[in-house]
């Protein structure tokens, strides 16, 4: 799998109030990666209440809240809806100005916590959920009489930006002699790592305490889905060393090669006495 990574420098200054970019491409080349190169593994469970929840197979977690970042979002978004709502030739150029500002203030954010996982985790291959289409399977309809805090929830679930946060971790990651790859991200949440029992009653009223239903395992439900998804990442690394073919999205489009996948991440046992 020979190929080059591609980075951006920026050179930015500022002249009679318009600012001017400058990008300048870089290209490196590295060598193929090999399975040997990479004996960490990290499954990364990304959401909103925490930007993401990180577990090694050595039981180790790193914990990244989103209280702050989401608070500041929320800032942004009554500035703006009170501009709107005087549509002044004035309050049109700060709304203009207002969202360039908060589109850097994520990009940045989404750097950092890149940058965060890869230095704290080196040379490890991460396991990131695939959630393609994931806003339309979970906002449902648009309801003109929800709750203001209905409508909040669904604010903040349209502005989160994981995309852009796994997207700089799996580019990056090659330069800090890393790998990212995806996973289903099917039931990681509601299954069980220590018996594989699955259910929604895992999780007592979809909160962040997990319960397993038949074994009595507890945790954090974060927690849980991050070490279900290095399992399945663990997996992955397992077929490439037996086929010499690294997969680094799983294949959605057959239904039955996605049943065989979730039958054999039924099987994984998580060994909870190596957990801290």
């Amino acid at each position: 799998m020979q190929g080059a990574e591609t980075g951006a420098a920026k050179l930015y200054y500022q002249k009679s109030k318009k600012q001017y970019y400058l990008i300048v491409a870089l290209s490196i080349t590295l060598p193929d990666p090999q399975p040997t190169d990479h004996p960490r593994i990290v499954g990364v469970d990304v959401g909103q209440r925490y930007h993401f929840v990180a577990t090694d197979m050595n039981g180790q977690s790193l914990f990244k809240k989103g209280a702050a970042v989401r608070q500041r979002k929320d800032q942004f978004a009554r500035t703006i809806k009170s501009l709107q709502r005087k549509g002044t030739r004035s309050a049109t150029r700060r709304l203009v100005a207002l969202s360039g500002r908060e589109r850097r203030f994520v990009a940045d954010r989404n750097h950092v916590l890149s940058k965060m996982l890869l230095t704290r985790f080196p040379g490890a291959i991460f396991g990131l959920e695939d959630l393609t289409n994931i806003r339309e399977r979970t906002e449902g309809r648009s309801n003109p009489k929800a709750s203001k805090k209905a409508k909040r929830v669904k604010r903040r679930r349209s502005q989160w930006s994981f995309q852009e946060l796994q997207f700089n971790l799996a580019y990056k990651a090659p330069l800090y002699g890393s790998l990212a790859v995806k996973v289903d991200a099917n039931y990681t949440s509601q299954s069980c790592p220590k018996c594989g029992h699955c259910s929604k009653g895992n999780r007592p009223n979809a909160g962040l305490m997990f319960v397993c239903e038949v074994c009595g395992h507890t945790g954090h439900s974060d927690r849980v889905a991050s070490v279900n998804i290095a399992l399945r990442t663990m997996l992955v690394r397992q077929d490439w060393m037996s086929t010499g073919s690294l997969s680094i999205t799983p294949d959605v489009s057959d239904v039955e090669v996605k049943a065989a996948r979730l039958s054999r991440y039924a099987e994984l046992r998580w060994n909870p006495d190596t957990n801290p």
